[in-house]
């Protein structure tokens, strides 16, 4: 099993993002997840309608939907939607949407607007294990990667890190500067 395009085969399921009913005959995005109530640890899905997972699982669906052979309504749509909301590989380097997240080195709150970086990390969740993103200042990146390292995970040597983020492009060419004087002073 993994993630998948489907028709709707009944009208019962509702949609994670908008809690409304998923019509039968719907198009519908399947996510795979580890159900924690199975007794043999098995797999089961939660389903969105397509617009509501562009939003929210754009990295998930992409690939889902370039595998669906069937015809959707709205493909173009659908297809913007993803391209809006799409993700890059983890790490990255940000401009701070809002100022929720706090730096996993110094654990102050990141301003809006401020340079962060993201990193994959794992956290348990009320359904499980799950992948988030684990934010730092980018002033603090030298000792989030010690943190890292002393916590016994691995953690990408300062160059290897600044050539990751480099693929990804920065938010804008002075904050390129800014990631390699923090890293390689």
């Amino acid at each position: 099993m993994a993630h998948k395009v489907e028709v709707a085969a009944t009208g019962r399921a509702r949609c994670r993002g908008c809690k409304e009913t998923l019509e039968k005959g719907t198009v519908r995005f399947a996510e795979e997840f580890k159900n924690p109530y199975s007794e043999d640890a098995g797999m089961s899905y939660r389903y969105w309608h397509l617009s509501c997972a562009a939003k929210k699982l754009a990295n998930e669906l992409r690939p889902a939907l370039a595998a669906y052979e069937g015809e959707v309504p709205d493909r173009a749509e659908v297809e913007a939607l993803i391209a809006q909301h799409i993700k890059p590989d983890m790490p990255f380097a940000e401009r701070a949407p809002n100022a929720r997240a706090r730096c996993r080195a110094c654990d102050e709150a990141i301003a809006k607007g401020e340079l962060r970086v993201a990193f994959e990390r794992m956290y348990e969740g009320p359904m499980g294990m799950q992948k988030g993103a684990a934010y730092t200042h980018a002033r603090c990146l030298p000792r989030y990667l010690e943190r890292e390292i002393e916590q016994g995970r691995t953690a990408p040597t300062a160059a290897d890190l600044l050539g990751q983020l480099e693929a990804h492009g920065p938010p804008a060419p002075d904050d390129f500067a800014t990631l390699r004087a923090v890293l390689l002073p």
